[in-house]
């Protein structure tokens, strides 16, 4: 993985502290040398992919919050969004999907291609 650890290394100390683990704990849980978490807490090191998704996995976070760290997370809005997408099926998530780029298209705001 290629980017910042200073995000990753902030979002793992405020899990695990929002747990009350401490470090030796989360590093047990994890199979990592206590060292190690020590290092990505202090953003000294970037996680493997296996660590950061045994992160996001054991403290049930979105990938997106570790890797687009201002991206509208503390917006209400934007996370009634994201947890009522979450219950959609395909179909749904369809019609959403052509409804937003509709919308972003009548605003000229869209620059992504079509897929």
């Amino acid at each position: 993985m290629n980017y910042n650890p200073k995000p990753f290394g902030t979002v793992l100390k405020n899990a695990r502290m929002d747990k009350k683990l401490t470090q030796a704990e989360l590093a047990e849980i994890l199979d990592i040398s206590l060292s190690y978490l020590k290092d990505l807490e202090r953003f000294r090191n970037n996680p493997s992919y296996e660590i950061f998704e045994k992160v996001i996995h054991y403290f049930n976070l979105s990938a997106d919050t570790v890797i687009y760290p201002n991206k509208n997370i503390t917006d209400n809005t934007y996370q009634q969004i994201e947890r009522l997408l979450t219950r959609c099926d395909n179909g749904q998530l369809e019609v959403i999907l052509a409804t937003t780029k509709a919308l972003l298209s009548m605003d000229g705001t869209s620059s992504e291609p079509e897929q």
